[in-house]
């Protein structure tokens, strides 16, 4: 027995597929991350919003090894002095990147991330996040009947049965 695909896939992460858009010569991972880089452009245009950056990474947790009991950080210059004098592993850092940090003309600043579906990983890297950076606001966004609207607001509509869409790209 064999199984179509619905969607052509160009960039698989698990369940969800995305469908790589460049714009501007920049490569977008989804087309809804492009439409609001140019949403984004437009506000810039009107005046809302002073800039904005693409894929600003957060660290959440430094690389780290653990010697007898003692964590020592990447950041240490004996660092590796010390990983290679006793074999040690060494754990990765974690690091987070939003899809865009943007800052508006009234000085308030937003890490947006466009989402369709929130893996089991990003959920943990939202927690991380806002533990980590507490002042710094982050707004989850999915495109929905032309409006940008939040992603919790989304989901009450789906649970209202108020979506026909079925697939997590709603435009």
């Amino acid at each position: 027995m064999t199984f179509k695909r619905k969607y052509k896939k160009s960039k698989s992460e698990g369940k969800i597929s995305h469908h790589v858009t460049t714009v501007d010569g920049i490569k977008f991972d989804s087309e809804m991350e492009s439409k609001y880089y140019k949403y984004l452009l437009e506000l810039k245009k009107q005046g809302i919003v002073k800039e904005f950056t693409l894929q600003p990474n957060f660290l959440l947790q430094e690389k780290f090894i653990n010697l007898n009991g003692d964590i020592i950080l990447g950041s240490n210059k004996d660092f590796e002095k010390i990983k290679r004098k006793n074999k040690l592993e060494t754990i990765s850092a974690i690091n987070y990147i939003s899809d865009f940090d943007v800052i508006y003309t009234d000085g308030h600043r937003e890490i947006i991330d466009i989402k369709g579906l929130e893996t089991p990983e990003f959920r943990l890297k939202l927690k991380l996040f806002k533990y980590k950076y507490p002042e710094l606001n982050i707004r989850l966004l999915i495109l929905y009947k032309n409006e940008w609207i939040d992603l919790k607001d989304y989901k009450k509509l789906k649970s209202k049965g108020k979506t026909k869409q079925k697939t997590w790209y709603l435009n």
